[in-house]
C-alpha cells in the first residue's frame, strides 16, 4: 500500500490551503479512504485520497495542476495516479465523503466486517459491499461517536446566556432521538446580537474562529454584518466532526426569523426544542425549510433523505407550517405536494 502522505502534501502546498485565510480555494480537507487503504482489504482495489476542494467544480488553473502532480482525469470526479492510488472530489452535498469515513472506520476495527465486505465486493461490486455495511457502519459511529460532538460544543455554549440551537441534519437526529446519518459540521444558530460573547467564550477555550465574509475566511475579530452571517469554528478536541457552523440569525422579540425571507417568523418558544441530553435544536420544520434549497438548488441528496425520515415524524400543525412557509417562499417546490 503507498504511503500518501507525501501526496497529501503535494497537493496541499500545490493547490493551496482554504484555511490560510484570505483565499477564495484551495483544499478544504484531505482524508485516506476507500477500501484499498483498510489492510485487510489492500489487495481488492487502490487507497483513496477524498478531497474537498474550493470551488466545488475545479478550475482549469487547478486541473493543470494535478496533471501536473502526475494524475489523470477518469471521470465523476476522479483521478487516478501513476504511483498507485486515486483522488476522490466528492459531491459536497451527498453525504458520501462523511459516510465513507464511518464505513472505513468500522472495517479498520472489526476483521469479520471486513471479511463479509470482501466477500460482498467481489461477487457485486463496491456500491453493493458499501450499501450491506452500512447499517453496521452506522450502529458502530453511534456507539462510538454518536452526540458526544454536541455536548462538547455544548458545554461551552451552555455557559452563556443566550437561546442557541443546534440546526442542520444534526437538529434532525434530535427530533428523531437517534443518529440517523454522520455529520460533517455541526450547524448553531445564535443571536445575531450575542455575537462578542460567542467569540469570547469560544476563543476563550482555545478554538480557531473564521469568519466567512465575500467567499474567503477572515480571522474573526469582530462582529459580522448582514448579508455575512457565518463563523466556521474548530478545536483539535471536536470528536467525530470537522467544524461547528456558527449561524447568528435575527431572534428579535421573542420571534425566529428565517433568515432567507424575513415574512417567515416563528415564535423562539416552538422554534427552540430541548432533545436528549438537554440538547437545544430548532424545530424540524424550519430544518426543512433552509434544507429546501441550498445555494440556489434543489434538495442535496442528504437534505432530500432528511425530508424523507422526518416527515412522518412531523404533527399536523408542523407540516401545515412548512407547507406555508414553502408555498411563500418557493411556489411549486417538489416536498409540497407530500406535505400536504
Amino acid at each position: 500500500m503507498p504511503d500518501l502522505s507525501a501526496a497529501a502534501r503535494n497537493l496541499a502546498l500545490t493547490l493551496g490551503s482554504y484555511l490560510e485565510r484570505g483565499r477564495t480555494d484551495g483544499v478544504f480537507h484531505l482524508a485516506v479512504g476507500g477500501p484499498g487503504s483498510v489492510p485487510a482489504l489492500a489487495d481488492l482495489d487502490v487507497p483513496e485520497l477524498h478531497l474537498d476542494l474550493l470551488p466545488e467544480s475545479p478550475t482549469e488553473g487547478q486541473r493543470a495542476a494535478l496533471t501536473g502532480l502526475g494524475y489523470m482525469p477518469g471521470g465523476e470526479g476522479r483521478w487516478t495516479h501513476t504511483g498507485g492510488w486515486r483522488l476522490v472530489l466528492p459531491d459536497h452535498g451527498s453525504g458520501w465523503r462523511a459516510e465513507q469515513v464511518v464505513l472505513r472506520t468500522l472495517l479498520l476495527e472489526d476483521l469479520g466486517a471486513a471479511e463479509r465486505y470482501r466477500r460482498v465486493l467481489l461477487e457485486a461490486g463496491r456500491e453493493a459491499a458499501d450499501r450491506a455495511l452500512w447499517e453496521a457502519a452506522l450502529a458502530h459511529h453511534t456507539r462510538t461517536v454518536g452526540f458526544a460532538p454536541a455536548h462538547f460544543v455544548a458545554e461551552t455554549l451552555n455557559r452563556m446566556d443566550l437561546p442557541w440551537m443546534f440546526a442542520g441534519g444534526l437538529a434532525l437526529d434530535l427530533h428523531l432521538g437517534r443518529v440517523t446519518r454522520p455529520h460533517d459540521d455541526l450547524d448553531v444558530v445564535l443571536p445575531r446580537a450575542g455575537q462578542l460573547q460567542v467569540r469570547n467564550a469560544l476563543a476563550g477555550q482555545g478554538w480557531r474562529l473564521d469568519a466567512c465574509l465575500e467567499g474567503t475566511y477572515q480571522a474573526w475579530t469582530a462582529p459580522i454584518e448582514p448579508p455575512s452571517f457565518q463563523v466556521h469554528a474548530r478545536h483539535r478536541d471536536l470528536p467525530g466532526v470537522l467544524m461547528l457552523d456558527l449561524m447568528f440569525t435575527d431572534l428579535r422579540g421573542d420571534l425566529w426569523h428565517y433568515r432567507r425571507d424575513p415574512r417567515v417568523t416563528l415564535p423562539l418558544e416552538q422554534a427552540r426544542r430541548v432533545g436528549l441530553g438537554g440538547l437545544p435544536f430548532l424545530a424540524p420544520g424550519a430544518v426543512l425549510l433552509f434544507k429546501s434549497k441550498v445555494g440556489g438548488r434543489d434538495p442535496r441528496g442528504k437534505d432530500q433523505g432528511d425530508f424523507g425520515r422526518a416527515l412522518p415524524t412531523l404533527a399536523a400543525d408542523a407540516r401545515a407550517w412548512l407547507a406555508g412557509a414553502l408555498r411563500l417562499t418557493q411556489p411549486g417546490h417538489p416536498w409540497l405536494a407530500a406535505l400536504e
